[in-house]
């Protein structure tokens, strides 16, 4: 009787398969992994305002008048100085941008904006109502 041989290993068409399998499931994670990186700047950037607009109320309280500014963190020790040359705990990020302007002197209170540069979200906040809004930049046209 003789014993059938068999060849084992894979052929071919197996290992191109696996190999396209392991290619397109590498791709999906490096999308997720970007739209994370991208979705934690913009709440870091929103995070940042939020502060900002305390340091702003903080400095209106002492002085009894808003200031401008507009900050782009350079990664460095990049902190919202006041007017009068008060550093405050605000760290700008590496590429936030910020920005505070006043409404006037008629009407006391301060508009402020921020965003991460590589996001499509630009956060808004008023100190009127005290709210913060957040909106697609290519909708606001600053995209």
């Amino acid at each position: 009787m003789k014993l059938l041989e068999r060849n084992s290993g894979f052929t071919i068409l197996e290992m191109i398969s696996a190999i396209a399998i392991v290619a397109i499931l590498s791709v999906i994670y490096l999308f997720l992994i970007d739209s994370y990186s991208e979705r934690r700047m913009s709440e870091q950037a929103a995070k940042v305002l939020m502060l900002a607009a305390k340091a702003q109320e903080d400095f209106f309280a002492k002085e009894h008048h808003y200031f401008d500014t507009e900050l782009t963190g350079n990664g460095g020790e990049m902190y919202l100085v006041t007017p009068d040359g008060v550093k405050t705990q605000v760290r700008i990020p590496a590429k936030v941008v910020i920005s505070l302007k006043t409404k006037g002197k008629d009407k006391p209170g301060f508009t402020g904006s921020s965003f991460y540069t590589g996001s499509r979200v630009i956060h808004r906040y008023d100190s009127e109502t005290g709210k913060m809004t957040s909106i697609s930049r290519v909708q606001d046209g600053s995209g």
